[in-house]
């Protein structure tokens, strides 16, 4: 059964996030010199998860015209970490990206989620040869951040000022160990 997450006020200052600080615990994390912070999956939200948290940064400046949309060098990229709450580097978060919770929402079925765990990837093109570099690496599907999950009216219209990959979705990918737990997280590919 997959995992649906929604933004949703108020923020919250761990567990699942959108926008904002990143987590204290990865404010100096090297990435984060040329990234700047999307969102956290928290602990335990998959079985693939463990104790770790899981953070998604996209290179400072990125458009979706730029190069690096391909597998192994997508500008997207993600974070395994302790859990952490957010941190208080505001400069770190994506501009225009407002901060929020990431929620489930049992009410929502029919509504597009921002963010789909699950073990297969819902695909915007139904397209599955997109995988194929990922997977020869040995990967399997983890979860997709899907633009049509953006928030379009209410409280939350403002959530982004504009999309960030064409009105498409990413989808990451990783290797569990013999434990079931990925301890790296890696984009596959841009859909859209």
């Amino acid at each position: 059964m997959p995992v649906l997450l929604y933004p949703a006020l108020p923020d919250r200052g761990d567990g699942a996030r959108l926008g904002g600080a990143p987590p204290s615990v990865i404010e100096t994390h090297p990435l984060l010199e040329t990234h700047r912070y999307l969102l956290t999956l928290a602990a335990g939200c998959a079985s693939w998860t463990g104790s770790s948290e899981v953070s998604v940064v996209l290179r400072a400046g990125f458009g979706i015209e730029d190069e690096d949309v391909v597998y192994p060098d997508m500008a997207m990229r993600a974070i395994v970490h302790d859990p952490s709450p957010r941190g208080a580097r505001d400069d770190l978060g994506w501009p225009g990206l407002r901060a929020t919770a990431l929620i489930q929402r049992p009410d929502a079925a029919s509504t597009p989620a921002l963010v789909r765990i699950d073990d297969e990837p819902v695909l915007i093109q139904g397209e599955p040869a997109f995988a194929d570099a990922v997977r020869a690496d040995g990967h399997r599907f983890l979860f997709q951040i899907d633009e049509e999950g953006w928030p379009v009216e209410g409280e939350l219209e403002d959530v982004i000022t504009e999309y960030l990959w064409g009105y498409g979705s990413v989808y990451f990918y990783g290797t569990p160990d013999e434990d079931g737990i990925v301890r790296d997280v890696v984009a596959g590919f841009l859909d859209f």
